[in-house]
């Protein structure tokens, strides 16, 4: 081999050392006979093309998902290999937090894929949006009256069941309030029953009106309602159903060019020790409004 032929071999020996040791190429100072330094060449060789395999490796590792894979190779490449290694770590890290709901990720730092994965984003936060809207909806639709928007029957036996067991556990009292119109089917068949359905929306917000953000207000029947009032007492009771039946008698719902007015008849008990249920409590308010509507009507009975 010529000398001008190892001055070249050391040449890209220094260069490949530079490269495989991630420093500045430049000039080795080999020493020695001419087969030492062309040994050190193929040694230089063989380094680099073991970090090339591993670095294939690796970057076949991470193409398939393999996020912890090592990359160990001492080439410039490596630190662009780690860079997307840990945005892919943290891009699936993103995407764990998006599927347990944080829809505020965004990516800044990819191009283009960051503006379609923004637009993912935002795209399921409002369809998320829109389902929890709907669920609000048909929950609403399943737990009110449609006519009247306070909880329909099934809704207000739910509550004033939870109501008995607490105040039976806690050794607390509430009250029960059954009301109904009187003679309402007289307002339908007079008037007609667009009319009936203005009287009972009317006697909705009069009694909402007077009750409590903590009382439960229930439509049970065409023209029956119940109210469960937590912590009170009979003698709180009865003051609720006296202003109930007043504020009834004063009120005016007008129809074209009549006046409609009506009263309503009110029973009411409260919670005793020996109560089997909710069931108990509501069959002696009944009763007590059975009394005041055979006893002349536009009256409030306790039992």
């Amino acid at each position: 081999m010529e000398h001008n032929d190892i001055e070249r071999l050391d040449r890209i020996s220094a260069h490949l050392h530079a490269l495989l040791h991630n420093e500045q190429p430049g000039l080795l100072d080999l020493t020695g006979h001419k087969e030492d330094e062309i040994r050190q060449v193929g040694q230089f060789v063989n380094s680099l093309s073991e970090a090339l395999s591993a670095l294939t490796n690796a970057a076949h590792l991470l193409s398939i998902g393999d996020m912890d894979v090592q990359i160990v190779a001492k080439l410039p490449a490596c630190h662009h290999l780690k860079n997307l290694q840990a945005t892919l770590r943290h891009l699936t890290w993103q995407t764990g937090q998006i599927a347990k709901g944080d829809f505020s990720q965004r990516v800044e730092f990819l191009g283009e894929f960051s503006y379609s994965f923004n637009w993912m984003v935002e795209q399921l936060d409002a369809y998320r949006q829109r389902i929890l809207g709907q669920n609000r909806e048909l929950e609403r639709l399943a737990t009110t009256d449609p006519l009247t928007g306070v909880y329909n029957r099934r809704y207000f036996m739910d509550f004033a069941t939870k109501e008995f067991l607490r105040s039976q556990r806690y050794s607390h009292v509430f009250s029960a309030i059954q009301m109904d119109i009187d003679h309402f089917k007289k307002i339908n068949d007079t008037h007609g029953h667009a009319v009936g359905d203005e009287v009972i929306k009317a006697f909705t917000v009069m009694c909402q009106e007077v009750l409590r953000e903590s009382d439960m207000l229930g439509r049970v029947g065409g023209e029956e309602f119940s109210i469960i009032l937590p912590e009170t007492d009979r003698a709180g009771a009865l003051i609720v159903a006296e202003r109930i039946r007043r504020a009834i008698a004063d009120l005016k719902v007008y129809a074209d060019d009549h006046v409609v007015r009506f009263t309503v008849s009110i029973g009411l008990t409260s919670l005793r020790q020996d109560d089997a249920g909710i069931e108990a409590v509501l069959r002696r308010a009944d009763e007590a409004l059975y009394l005041a509507k055979n006893g002349g009507r536009n009256k409030v009975l306790s039992g």
